[in-house]
């Protein structure tokens, strides 16, 4: 049988299980209480017994479909479900004939052993060494906490009934025991993180439903009530039938365990212990007795409460004192990563700018030789000859701009790129550029159209027309004859929104991003077919960024434009007559 076939199975027993187990609590719990149980004969007792036994049957199923600590447990509460359904039979008198409460009652108290030993090793917690203190003080000022509550709303009656001194250990125990488990269940799922865990929750919620019944048995015991078809018996007659789901889930669902939290978060969950103790001395303040077992209680709960602030202050001077240490560590590593990069940093542009500026002067030799070369100075070339040093002079030429784009990034990395910003008319800047790129356009058979609106800016003019050379010639190498490519500028509130667009292939969605990053190219041969090493857009979005505007790229996948901003000057100088390209 396949993994997935064995699950589905698994779910599908579970299913029935919880459901028949439901329908037994829909009905025996009516017929406890109502007096339809009593005239068909069914007493609450032999109710009891049943579920009891159906409990512990699951218990033991549990227990052999299981292995290690969840197996010990299992066989623990088996065993307890057992020896309760036979305490069950002695109280109700299906034993002997007749009620034997007190042979009932040490039978209780024996089956309290199994039921202890299955809920301390019930495997819901991973050990973790020095993460049980917190826990065990928390369990300790619940003990406290319960034992408090318990003595103000119920024992104190009890205590103060004249009962023989066996029947108030016992009345005193019932209540003490369930309403401990249960409250220590709740903490351990309360103060843990991981995997879930609904076997442990029905485990909770059958122990809250069993502090339930015990308080208010031992509440009625006293008050000379009939126990007989009560809410009390209800809650002994539930309380198996939750025990027994928790076994069925537990036997079919994964159990991880749960790691223990150093730290609770949140603003209400840390002090919920605190809470609950000082929920507990202002009950015993407002309505308890005046009596030596409140005092001591509420004593050993105020200690308790102390001692865990004083562990919980240590604890988070310890963890301050850690995350000083560790901030100060890792502000410390920072500074000499930051000092180490700055250092190569420095060599990395030291070295740059040495090597291009050594560059340029066998580049001007060798340009000055290849146009000499050219010229015919050397004697006329045959065509292949012509052709070669063509092709020789354009990848020199190529070489002598990339080394002068490496240079300007170097300065405005650096801040040494000159910035004295002055009121530029965007006409003239615009103008410039138009003129000095007039060739490449006629050349490529490409229109260039200015649309400008009347503006000024305020910005270093040569690297503002170095930026729109950078976008009109991409934009010009791009498009094709008899395509146009189109200057806007427009003032928006303070600033002022220049644009270059063209009928070209435009930009992949993907990479209108990317594309300003240094030697990005959008196509592999680029650099080859279209000249430019990638460099030209990443100095453009600089030198724009050093005057305070921004530059991005749109394609609506018919072409492709390039905006740029820049502060707008208070008053626009006036336009000369407008060019056209």
């Amino acid at each position: 049988m396949s993994n997935t076939q064995a699950n589905v199975r698994s779910s599908r027993s579970l299913a029935i299980i919880l459901g028949a187990l439901l329908v037994l609590a829909l009905v025996a719990v009516p017929l406890v209480v109502l007096p339809a149980g009593g005239q068909a004969g069914i007493s609450p007792g032999s109710l009891g017994v049943m579920t009891a036994l159906v409990a512990a049957a699951l218990a033991a199923r549990t227990a052999l479909l299981r292995r290690g600590a969840m197996r010990f447990s299992w066989s623990m509460l088996g065993l307890y479900l057992g020896i309760y359904a036979v305490g069950d039979a002695l109280y109700s008198g299906l034993l002997g004939g007749s009620p034997q409460p007190s042979l009932a009652d040490i039978v209780y108290l024996i089956a309290f052993v199994p039921a202890g030993l299955g809920l301390l090793c019930y495997p819901i917690l991973e050990l973790s060494r020095g993460m049980w203190r917190p826990l065990l003080i928390d369990a300790a000022l619940l003990v406290a906490s319960v034992a408090l509550v318990v003595h103000t709303l119920v024992l104190r009656h009890v205590h103060g009934a004249g009962l023989e001194l066996v029947t108030v250990t016992i009345l005193s125990i019932y209540p003490l025991i369930s309403t401990w488990c249960a409250a220590l269940m709740v903490l351990v799922l309360a103060r843990s993180r991981g995997g879930q865990r609904p076997d442990a929750t029905l485990m909770g919620l059958a122990y809250v439903v069993y502090a339930w019944g015990d308080n208010g048995y031992a509440f009625l015991s006293v008050s000379g009530a009939d126990l007989a078809g009560t809410w009390v018996d209800a809650c002994y007659t539930l309380a198996p039938l939750l025990l027994a789901a928790a076994a069925a889930v537990a036997a079919a669902t994964p159990t991880p365990r749960r790691e223990l939290r150093r730290h609770l978060s949140g603003s209400f969950t840390p002090v919920l212990a605190d809470l609950f103790g000082l929920g507990a001395l202002a009950l015993a303040a407002v309505v308890g007795p005046r009596d030596v077992v409140s005092a001591a209680l509420g004593l050993l709960t105020v200690v308790i409460l102390s001692v865990r602030q004083v562990a919980l202050t240590s604890a988070s001077w310890k963890l301050r004192g850690a995350l000083e240490r560790r901030i100060d560590e890792r502000t410390q590593e920072l500074r000499e990563l930051t000092a180490h990069y700055e250092r190569l940093d420095a060599r990395k542009r030291e070295f740059i700018t040495a090597t291009s500026h050594e560059l340029r002067t066998p580049l001007a030799a060798i340009r000055g030789g290849l146009e000499m070369l050219q010229d015919g100075d050397a004697g006329e070339l045959n065509p292949t000859a012509q052709r070669i040093v063509t092709i020789a002079s354009r990848g020199s030429e190529r070489l002598s701009r990339l080394v002068d784009d490496i240079i300007d990034l170097e300065k405005l990395d650096s801040g040494a790129f000159a910035h004295d910003p002055s009121v530029q008319p965007v006409e003239r800047l615009v103008t410039e550029a138009v003129q000095t790129l007039a060739p490449l356009a006629a050349q490529h058979a490409v229109e260039l159209r200015i649309d400008l609106a009347e503006a000024s800016v305020v910005c270093e003019p040569d690297p503002i027309v170095q930026v729109l050379v950078n976008l009109l010639g991409n934009a010009l190498k791009f498009s094709d004859g008899g395509t146009q490519v189109v200057v806007r500028a427009r003032r928006q509130a303070e600033e002022v929104v220049v644009s270059v667009r063209d009928q070209g292939r435009g930009i992949p969605s993907d990479q209108l991003e990317t594309i300003f990053r240094r030697f990005h190219q959008i196509e592999k041969d680029d650099s080859r077919e279209k000249g430019g090493a990638g460099l030209g857009l990443s100095i453009s979005q600089l030198i724009v960024h050093q005057h305070g505007g921004r530059m991005w790229a749109e394609s609506d996948g018919d072409g492709a434009t390039f905006w740029f901003t820049l502060p707008a000057a208070d008053s626009p100088t006036p336009a000369t007559a407008r060019p056209r390209g």
